[in-house]
């Protein structure tokens, strides 16, 4: 298999990382009520790739580190990235999220079933149980960084200078990234946006937080705040790949395996989406053709015919095909990066990782 020793390094990761939060929750970090417990550690026990920790572990090691001192830090990321999918469900009205049911669905279940509300009552119940949800995780993540890893041996200043980029410069951009997400998917005209607007806002709401990882798992491998010319070069190769990571999302989310994906092929078109491959489909159509599609595009009771149809569409007009273009750009740019780090098996997989982001099915 091609990404053999990336995907047994994810797996590995992904244990490490479940088993520590889990730990955490059954042995000190006390959270309740049930329905708050419950959501926190929903998508946790879900499982996923876990993505994000493990570039964390593979840009500490590559410097020189190890997975001792990167964990506390490769959970808290985990974490933060969770109450941002908790937050993001509850924005795009998504049922379920890697074939489970989404927080707010569960939480507003548990409303009308064992609290016995009306269902209007119930799903606002919901969605407020799951932005607190979000919330503890959020703070959650923070403490991690602030209790644990000065504990793996890192340096106190070290823990804190990530805490303040976490919660300063990543969290803001991503909020940002988030609401320009929105902004546009609410605009009628995607092709008043270019292209350059669109891979900044992905790269906000995505790339962001891939950029941290890398950055912050290079701080704690080398365990110093100055940035170096390997420390640099993790930062960008993450921030780059993390954006092309969100393009391949997008063509995912159009042409994509549904059971592999676990969440509905076709919902950002019902969301009306505006993305890279909406653009250049739109750019090339016709006039009947540009109809069709703004016909379906934003509407949230259209039927799997016309979302197929659409789709096709779509694609015979290139925007699939532009988009995977952009995605291998930015891997093409990411790569040559990692040539000032030494030669390592971290720095071989951070190479699958790359690829990886433009390959992936699901």
């Amino acid at each position: 298999m091609k990404y053999q020793k990336f995907f047994s390094e994810l797996s590995e990761t992904e244990k490490l990382v479940t088993k520590y939060i889990l730990d955490q929750a059954e042995s000190g970090f006390r959270i309740n009520p049930p329905v708050i417990e419950t959501g926190t550690l929903s998508y946790v026990k879900h499982g996923g790739k876990r993505l994000r920790p493990s570039v964390l572990m593979l840009s500490c090691m590559a410097v020189g580190g190890n997975k001792e001192m990167a964990l506390p830090a490769a959970a808290a990321v985990e974490l933060f990235h969770t109450w941002t999918l908790v937050h993001d469900d509850i924005i795009d009205n998504d049922s379920f999220r890697r074939g489970k049911e989404t927080v707010h669905v569960t939480a507003g279940r548990y409303g009308e079933d064992r609290l016995k509300l009306q269902p209007a009552v119930a799903r606002k119940y919901g969605i407020d149980s799951a932005i607190m949800t979000g919330d503890v995780q959020h703070g959650w993540s923070i403490s991690l960084l602030s209790d644990d890893l000065p504990k793996t041996g890192v340096r106190p200043e070290v823990a804190l200078h990530l805490i303040t980029l976490l919660q300063v410069n990543v969290l803001r951009t991503l909020v940002e990234g988030e609401m320009l997400d929105v902004e546009f998917g609410l605009s009628a005209d995607v092709q008043q946006f270019s292209d350059e607007q669109i891979l900044d806002m992905l790269w906000k709401k995505t790339g962001i937080l891939y950029e941290y990882c890398g950055l912050a798992g290079a701080l704690i491998g080398k365990n110093v705040l100055e940035y170096d010319q390997q420390v640099e070069a993790l930062k960008d190769f993450c921030s780059l790949c993390g954006t092309a990571f969100q393009v391949r999302d997008d063509i995912l989310g159009l042409v994509g395996n549904e059971p592999e994906l676990g969440k509905p092929v076709g919902s950002d078109i019902r969301e009306g989406k505006k993305t890279l491959i909406i653009r250049e489909a739109l750019t090339n159509a016709d006039e009947r053709q540009k109809s069709e599609i703004l016909k379906v595009l934003g509407n949230s009771k259209a039927t799997v015919q016309e979302i197929e149809k659409v789709t096709r569409m779509i694609i015979d007009l290139g925007g699939v095909e532009k988009a995977a273009k952009v995605a291998r750009e930015y891997v093409n740019r990411a790569v040559p990066l990692l040539e000032r780090l030494p030669s390592s098996p971290s720095r071989d997989l951070l190479y699958d990782w790359a690829n990886y982001m433009i390959d992936r099915r699901y």
